[in-house]
């Protein structure tokens, strides 16, 4: 009930009336001893505090309030409105004069202040926008960052709506991101009105931060169709190489046990017969390698992501090569198992050619190691260099080298063989990593 009654402007009216009086009445003890000039400085003082606190109106009513107090309490005739002595009528004009200049004056160095403030703030805000959408690669996550941060900012609820344009309010405006629009911010129409610059930065940072994920995502697809290419290329040269040689050796066998001309004896026919069994066994390896490698190429959407263990990956890759199982295992030194997340069958694939080549082309034993760390899995083969062989794998034209790049291509990964020819230490690492 008591705030019913409260006055308006209570704090402004006793500022502009009843301290005037108290300064006067403070003084007037002193009337004999000091001027009318004096007290009049004081109230002078009392008027610029005033103009800064309530503005300039207040400051001239203060103003004039004093004058009236002063020339009632300080000039003869005292406690009463003549002025006898026109000096006092100058001291009063001036005064006058002198308080509405402080209130004009104070009044505008507020009003600048405040402006400053506000543009101080606005670039805070425009400054914290843009770093926060540059740390923020995710676009659902930079629309969340920029309706909290203008929420924040503005006090009031401002929401960053993804998809089509939400409906008309009456009481709120609908900003537009980018054209054609990939975002639309709502926000009341009084804040639009009081804070345009902020919210038009944050509607022009916006788009450009969706124009930049939009240049990344294609230059990520460029990146992958240059890589794919390379790798067709790079299967067209291993075609010509790996399937031509044991082809040519099959047919020239074969022509040999064709021609009637040619005589034969019985273990050179058995023999020759042997090569082109050899051979048709190189030619089915390689053929399954070329469906591994089609299957890794054709899977580039379809990945399909799940939790495992590194002892399922191993048990998985061995199955795929049954006739190479027995060897593989009584060499193969593996770490602990180890949690692992990825496409279980492009990645047994991936380890089933990286064990094989190791088998092929290095020396025992084989330390296989495999893990993941807080950004990314990983599995490394390490095994002897043969002496009587090169460190390089499969010479540049195998095609499980291939199959591993491809497979690591799809989980946006690196393929990489490491090799380390220090003498009697000479290793090669064949290592497989892509990111969580």
């Amino acid at each position: 009930m008591a705030n019913a009654f409260k006055l308006p402007y209570l704090p402004e009216l006793a500022g502009t009336f009843l301290l005037p009086l108290v300064i006067v009445l403070l003084c007037l003890p002193l009337r004999n001893w000091i001027s009318p000039t004096d007290v009049a400085m004081l109230q002078l003082l009392w008027v610029a505090w005033q103009a800064q606190q309530y503005g300039w109106r207040w400051a001239s009513l203060t103003t004039l309030v004093s004058v009236l107090i002063l020339n009632w309490c300080f000039v003869p005739p005292y406690y009463t409105f003549d002025v006898h002595d026109a000096s006092f009528l100058i001291s009063f004009v001036v005064m006058v004069l002198l308080g509405l200049l402080i209130s004009l004056l104070s009044d505008r160095s507020k009003q600048q202040l405040k402006r400053l403030r506000y543009a101080m703030s606005q670039t805070r805000g425009m400054y914290m926008l843009a770093k926060g959408l540059g740390q923020r690669q995710d676009w659902q996550k930079q629309c969340g960052y920029t309706a909290k941060l203008l929420s924040r900012r503005l006090g009031t609820a401002v929401q960053v709506v993804l998809g089509s344009e939400p409906k008309a309010v009456a009481s709120h405006a609908v900003l537009a991101v980018g054209t054609p629009a990939a975002a639309w911010i709502v926000v009341p129409h009084s804040f639009l009105s009081s804070h345009p610059t902020l919210l038009h930065t944050a509607q022009s940072l916006l788009a450009q931060s969706y124009a930049r994920l939009e240049l990344s995502d294609k230059a990520q697809q460029d990146r992958v169709t240059a890589q794919l290419e390379q790798q067709k290329a790079m299967l067209l040269r291993s075609l010509s190489h790996d399937l031509r040689t044991p082809l040519a050796t099959i047919m020239g066998a074969s022509s040999m046990l064709a021609d009637p001309e040619l005589q034969l004896s019985t273990e050179q026919r058995q023999q020759q017969a042997q090569n082109i069994y050899q051979q048709s066994q190189i030619l089915n390896q390689h053929f399954e390698k070329v469906l591994e490698l089609s299957k890794a190429q054709l899977t580039t959407h379809q990945i399909q992501h799940s939790d495992f263990s590194s002892d399922d990956l191993v048990a998985g890759a061995l199955a795929r090569r049954g006739d190479q199982a027995a060897e593989l295992s009584a060499y193969l030194q593996c770490s602990a198992s180890a949690p692992l997340k990825g496409d279980l069958e492009l990645l047994e694939i991936a380890l089933a050619n990286m064990l094989e080549n190791a088998l092929r082309h290095g020396a025992a034993p084989f330390e296989l190691s495999m893990g993941q760390t807080e950004s990314h899995c990983f599995v490394r083969l390490s095994n002897g260099i043969k002496s009587a062989a090169p460190a390089a794998r499969d010479k540049g034209h195998g095609l499980g080298l291939n199959i591993c790049q491809a497979v690591a291509a799809l989980h946006q990964g690196k393929f990489e063989l490491l090799t380390q020819s220090e003498p009697k230490l000479g290793k090669v690492t064949a290592a497989l990593e892509w990111p969580l």
